[in-house]
């Protein structure tokens, strides 16, 4: 009997590999980074975010995370999707369980939560049917309400085919749990 761990957890790695070059691309595309297409600057505020990212791997400092979180009043919000399925949860977390106040569209905002599926579709092979698939991140914000730093990444993982809607919800249960947020 050959022992399987070793290369599917080298496939884990791959995959996740994969899964954070995706995730930063299309970060950088949507503008989303500093320095990116829209030329958005550091934040001159001494921000230097929660997480650091080695090897591939988001680590965050959840106590930078909540320090940041408690000084927020309010927040952007940024989705997919355009059904507003996603928006609408994503909205309730932040005004109902968060108390933070969502600021209208062009208008600057304390911190940034993008909520967005994971796409796999580069992967050449996948031996196990738990993946990551969806994503929420949560920045800081430059002074025109840009995404500046990382704060948060929280991942929810699953079955391939589990549907958008489960995913949404299921990534915001998930940083819920985490933080003892109800």
């Amino acid at each position: 009997m050959v022992n399987s761990f070793p290369r599917r957890a080298a496939e884990r790695r791959g995959r996740l590999a994969l899964n954070v070059a995706v995730v930063t691309a299309v970060v950088a595309l949507l503008g989303l980074c500093p320095g990116s297409l829209y030329g958005q600057g550091a934040n001159n505020e001494g921000d230097l975010g929660a997480c650091t990212l080695k090897n591939h791997i988001y680590t965050c400092s959840s106590a930078a995370f909540q320090k940041a979180l408690a000084s927020a009043t309010t927040v952007s919000l940024d989705t997919h999707n355009a059904d507003g399925m996603a928006r609408s949860a994503l909205k309730d977390l932040v005004t109902k369980k968060l108390g933070k106040s969502v600021a209208a569209p062009d208008s600057p905002a304390d911190l940034v939560f993008l909520l967005m599926p994971i796409d796999d579709s580069g992967q050449v092979e996948n031996n196990s049917s738990v993946q990551d698939l969806g994503t929420l991140r949560i920045y800081s914000a430059t002074a025109e309400g840009r995404p500046a730093h990382l704060l948060w990444a929280e991942t929810y993982s699953g079955e391939h085919d589990v549907p958008w809607p489960i995913v949404a919800r299921g990534v915001i249960a998930k940083f819920e749990k985490r933080f003892q947020i109800k």
